[in-house]
């Protein structure tokens, strides 16, 4: 449970505000006009929507706060306003703003074979079926690890789509939303072969690349075949660490990505930094894919230095130490984060059914965020 230990008016660079000082430790100079623009009484907020009513421009330009008072055991911010207004902020809505929007809690840890080994994240079907325990669980172990498998997952079409709308609504792409294919080159995608794929991330040529994927194989009759998964987070952390120039290169420069299938009238194009950073400079999607990788011309300094950088993330990305292998299995599967893990699969001879599908990234976010905050509630009542 959040609370407020202090809060006081203060002035800073000409700013006047509510300066506030949480248990935790954390404090922040919460402008007097952010504070009136994020009243949580009804008239100011739709009780039901959450959607904000207040006219925002119509405030007055000389609002002043008249008297602050902390309640409920410092789990309130109570201030009186010159316009005569009563607001009331709950701490835990306070300190949530002092993070980005909609962010999560889980911790990320990144991983290489041995790490992952000794902590496998995973969960059985018929709990995460049953129990939102052990859906938050998954969902848990999927932001803080990148993926999750889901053992014991009936090897048929209704349980694996089960596990997808369990979390959220399966995602349509040009490949359908549910898939169930053998190595038939349904679709123009190695992914259709048994070809070997290198590791790589899904849908760099769409605008909003699938936040995630379920690989499940529902039967397999021969040799090879071995999945790989990379965690891209751990590849740019040893990169930053180690060649921060090629980290940097790999931040900047735009890498087109394409799919063509002419005879269907298709061709995406969409470009984005290999690693995208938010706009707090954190790492929030890793996006490489060299087999859809467009065309491209930089200036030649600059085109040499990309491609050492991409070069180095591809070393990497091979690097037997950092990848998880194991071939995947009926009943065993796979759900994991396509803006942070790469995917790769060894060629194989024989029949492979594969299935899976994509969720967004938003949706999956939100099922846990909800999942979280009902667990909270119960605790609180």
């Amino acid at each position: 449970m959040i609370h407020i230990t202090h809060a006081a008016t203060r002035e800073s660079s000409g700013h006047h505000g509510i300066e506030i000082a949480f248990a935790d430790g954390a404090s922040h100079l919460f402008s007097l006009a952010w504070l009136r623009d994020h009243c949580t009484c009804p008239a100011c907020r739709h009780p039901e929507t959450q959607q904000r009513l207040l006219d925002t421009f119509a405030l007055p330009a000389d609002l002043a706060a008249t008297a602050i008072e902390l309640g409920a055991g410092g789990r309130l911010l109570g201030v009186s306003w010159s316009d005569g207004h009563e607001s009331a902020y709950p701490a835990a809505e306070l300190h949530q703003a002092l993070s980005p929007v909609g962010s999560l809690t889980t911790d990320i840890t990144t991983w290489n074979d041995a790490e992952i080994a000794a902590d496998f994240p995973q969960v059985s079907f018929d709990a995460m079926m049953a129990e939102d325990a052990a859906l938050e669980s998954c969902l848990a172990k999927l932001e803080r690890f990148g993926f999750c498998f889901v053992e014991g997952t009936p090897a048929t079409p209704a349980g694996t789509q089960g596990v997808a709308t369990r979390i959220a609504y399966i995602r349509e792409t040009i490949f359908g939303g549910y898939w169930d294919f053998t190595a038939n080159l349904q679709h123009k995608d190695t992914a259709y072969t048994s070809l070997a794929i290198g590791p790589h991330t899904d849908g760099t040529y769409s605008f909003d690349a699938p936040g995630y994927q379920m690989l499940h194989v529902l039967a397999f009759d021969g040799v090879g075949g071995e999945n790989v998964f990379v965690d891209g987070y751990r590849i740019a952390e040893i990169m930053r660490r180690d060649t921060p120039e090629l980290y940097r290169v790999l931040t900047e420069v735009e890498v087109p990505g394409q799919y063509i299938d002419l005879d269907r009238g298709i061709h995406l194009v969409a470009r984005r930094p290999l690693l995208r950073l938010d706009c707090s400079g954190r790492l929030a999607q890793i996006s490489f894919n060299n087999h859809d990788r467009a065309p491209f011309a930089l200036e030649p300094k600059r085109q040499a230095l990309f491609a050492e950088a991409y070069a180095t993330f591809a070393r990497l990305a091979n690097d037997r130490s950092l990848q998880y292998r194991r071939r995947l299995a009926p009943g065993s599967l796979a759900l994991f984060d396509n803006w942070r893990l790469l995917h790769a699969r060894d060629a194989y001879s024989g029949v492979r059914r594969l299935a899976g599908a994509y969720l967004n990234k938003e949706d999956v976010e939100s099922r846990l965020r909800v999942l979280r905050m009902k667990r909270a509630q119960l605790r609180a009542a």
